[in-house]
Formats: structure tokens, sequence, C-alpha cells
């Protein structure tokens, strides 16, 4: 059966309006944060759209499976994905949606591929029973592909969610720091994996004339405040951590006074000008104060050499 895949590809390789992953992308997504904007705006446009060209080509596929397999069309395709010698991540991915599960779900319920079929009949099974009880068996086919769509939006959110903010992350406080005037592996160090000395890996440490200030970065929603205590409890005396928004009644600056550390939070606020007030008087090189007004951050960040916002492994 034909599986579209090289129009899919084409489609995503054409039409996503944003390289998120380029320089200027991650330029334009760090200017917002320094700015106290949301970034989620701009990669919300990427994901709606991969997502929408995601529904087409499902559409698209289970048009040829009801025309090559007919009323079995789900079990048949199904059949053949699993016979399919070298499948592709699109296969991989479809075989998982047209079961109405992602990859992270079918390891929590414990279905693995081989029996993925059986799985299928129950779930077959139980939904043309219940569409027979309420007089809608005609429409089957279509709440199933609505549920091969639900799948791919967990799936495709998750993954895009996951990708963007580790690579934002990064990009936001090497050009923080940067700007700030710091050197990267000459006054700041990224990554720092745990050691005979410290036990829990960071972020960021940024010399000081009697050692290193950690710093953690949080992009996280406003639901996931457990996020950020933890961060609190990675960086330590004068430490920093640096997120996007808490909800309301957070008790996350009590936890922050009690450890001694720098919260800042990003949106509707001035990170950068806060970082500077915090760490000037802790590093030993002096701070390049930084630009406070939205044209000035806008001219320093996109004349930040491409370098600083490389994708890095």
């Amino acid at each position: 059966m034909d599986y579209l895949i090289p129009t899919y590809r084409e489609w995503i390789d054409n039409h996503i309006l944003l390289d998120v992953f380029s320089a200027n992308s991650l330029k334009t997504l760090t200017e917002h944060m320094l700015l106290g904007r949301n970034y989620r705006i701009i990669t919300e446009t990427n994901t709606k759209t991969k997502l929408m060209l995601t529904y087409l080509w499902l559409m698209d596929v289970v048009k040829n499976a009801q025309e090559a397999f007919g009323e079995s069309w789900q079990e048949l395709l199904l059949n053949d994905l699993q016979n399919a010698p070298r499948k592709t991540d699109e296969q991989k991915n479809l075989m998982l949606w047209l079961i109405g599960l992602t990859k992270k779900t079918s390891e929590n319920l414990d279905v693995r591929s081989p029996e993925f079929p059986e799985f299928m009949q129950t779930v077959l099974l139980h939904i043309n029973d219940f569409f027979d009880a309420i007089d809608r068996r005609a429409d089957v086919d279509t709440a199933w592909l609505l549920m091969m769509a639900g799948s791919a939006t967990l799936n495709i959110r998750g993954s895009e969610k996951s990708k963007i903010g580790k690579q934002l992350e990064k990009a936001f406080i090497r050009s923080c720091l940067t700007i700030l005037g710091l050197e990267e592996n000459r006054h700041f160090w990224l990554n720092i994996q745990r050691d005979n000395e410290v036990e829990r890996e960071t972020d960021v440490e940024i010399a000081t004339p009697r050692g290193r200030v950690r710093m953690e970065v949080g992009l996280i929603g406003p639901g996931n405040q457990e996020v950020i205590e933890d961060k609190i409890g990675r960086v330590g005396r004068n430490g920093v951590v640096l997120f996007d928004k808490v909800g309301d009644n957070t008790r996350i600056y009590d936890t922050a006074v009690n450890h001694n550390v720098k919260l800042i939070q990003i949106r509707n606020n001035q990170p950068l000008l806060e970082l500077y007030r915090h760490l000037n008087p802790l590093v030993a090189t002096e701070l390049t104060p930084p630009p406070k007004i939205a044209r000035d951050i806008h001219t320093i960040v996109h004349t930040l050499p491409d370098d600083i916002f490389r994708i890095r492994g």
C-alpha cells in the first residue's frame, strides 16, 4: 500500500513556517524571552502547522487503506505495517497511532508490538459494540481517524516541546552571559555533569573569586512548580534559577529564600537586568551593563555570533 511518505516529508520540509533550530529562529525566541514575552506563541504556529499537515496525511493514508483493504482496513493496515521489512519513522508512528497509542503510552500499558493485533481486536470489538448501542455504527471510521489524530497530537506536541525547550534553554543562557561580557569555557561552563565534588548535574557554572555560582534554566509551564523546586535544590547558595512562569499561590519563593537562591522570572520581566544585578557583585569579571529597551535588545541579540545558537549534541 502507498503510505505517501515522500509527500508528507515534502509538506513538512517545504511548509513548516519556521525552522526553530536555525540560528535566526533561536535569536528571535531569545529576544522574545529577554523582553519578557511568551516565546511559545511563535513555536505554537510551527506545531499547529505540523499537526495540520499530519492530519491531512492521516486522512490520505486512511483513504488508501479503505480502498485497498475494505471494511477491515484497520486490521489489515496494521498487518501490512507490521510486515514492512524496514519501517520508516512515519510507519512506526502510524502503527501506534492506528491503535490509539503513542510510544510512551504503549510502554506504560506494557503493550508491545507483537501484541498490537490482539489490542486492536479488543478496541475494535468495544468500539463497534458501543457505536451499535448508540446507533452510530456508520461513524466508526470517522471516529477512528479522530482517535489516530489524537494520538498523533500527543506524540508531536510532546516531541516538539521537549526538543525546542532543551535547545532554547541552552541558547538563552549562553546569549545572556555573553551579552553580560562573559566568555564560555573561561568565565562560564555549560552542562556540568555530577562528579565527586558535586552530586548533581547543572545547566551552568559561573566563575567567582571563591569558586563557582551554579545556574539552572526551567522553561516550564505554570503547573510544574515542582520542577523549579528541584532546581532550587541543585544550585546551592547564591545560585540562580531562571524560569518562564509559575502559577498563583506558589511557594517557590519561600523555598528560594530558605536556600539563599535567586529566582528570576522571565515572563513579564527584565530577566537580563535581574541576572546582571545578581551576578555583578559575585563574579570575578566586571560585567557589561545590559541593554534595557526593546530596540537595543533586538540589536544586540541579532548581532551575536551564530555559533552561540548552534545546536550542539
